[in-house]
């Protein structure tokens, strides 16, 4: 029987029952303290290699498991797009990884329009923080999927977890994108086809029903929520830039 630390109950396993609290011996070591943190800002105790795998092979299982409350199964996505979020971000700022250059490279040189301007800096901006608006992705794949899918019985909020699940997918590929511009910058060019092919994946995977419905309606979603996207990410990027000045 261990004495549970915080609250004082005697208990056997893993955990308090009564707290929740992990056994522990009364001192504070540098692993405990690094298991900690991941595990409550990144849900790290959550199996996320199970939900990395899922979401590749079956993500309309994953998905519509963790709705249906499987919530202990698989990451909670919205901190596991946060995961995913901050390992891109390292692995770009180690790399020194410029969209806007790497784009430039793969397109040729051509002129490029005043950098002053307030939409050149809008779009420079967006580009540069691309992932964190990936967010609005989110919302937008939500909205698309619950108006073309009235029928089937998923809450906005459900449709909202699914974008999570998407974006934060797709930023796990982009991070192996990124790395892969090493090699070439024309591997940047996979975000462009994987930012609109993946989502339809999961949504053929996630509804029921024929099969041709299904791809038309995924892919016409996909499309619709990427070009909303796009509108409301510059139109954000620009009234951020006009706002403080940058």
């Amino acid at each position: 029987m261990e004495t549970c630390k915080n609250c004082g109950t005697e208990f056997e396993g893993n955990f308090c029952p009564n707290c929740g609290q992990r056994p522990n011996n009364g001192r504070i070591v540098f692993r405990e303290s690094v298991r900690d943190v991941l595990e409550h800002y990144f849900d790290f105790d959550a199996p996320l290699f199970r939900t990395i795998s899922g979401l590749i092979i079956s993500p309309g299982k994953v998905v519509k498991e963790y709705i249906k409350g499987r919530r202990k199964s698989y990451s909670h996505p919205f901190r596991y797009f946060i995961l995913v979020l901050a390992i891109y971000l390292i692995i770009k700022n180690l790399i020194d990884f410029d969209p806007i250059k790497t784009f430039s490279e793969v397109m040729g040189a051509r002129k490029m329009p005043n950098p002053n301007a307030l939409s050149t800096r809008g779009s420079n901006f967006f580009s540069n923080h691309i992932n964190a608006f990936l967010l609005i992705y989110a919302f937008t794949i939500a909205v698309f999927a619950k108006l073309f899918n009235r029928k089937s019985g998923f809450y906005f909020v459900e449709y909202l977890s699914l974008g999570f699940f998407i974006v934060a997918q797709y930023m796990f590929f982009s991070i192996f994108i990124t790395l892969s511009t090493i090699i070439s910058p024309y591997f940047f060019l996979l975000n462009y086809f994987l930012i609109l092919v993946y989502p339809s994946y999961v949504l053929i995977h996630f509804h029921e029903g024929k099969i041709l419905s299904r791809i038309f309606k995924a892919f016409t979603v996909s499309v619709l929520a990427w070009l909303l996207y796009a509108f409301m990410g510059q139109s954000s990027a620009i009234l951020i830039v006009l706002i403080f000045g940058l």
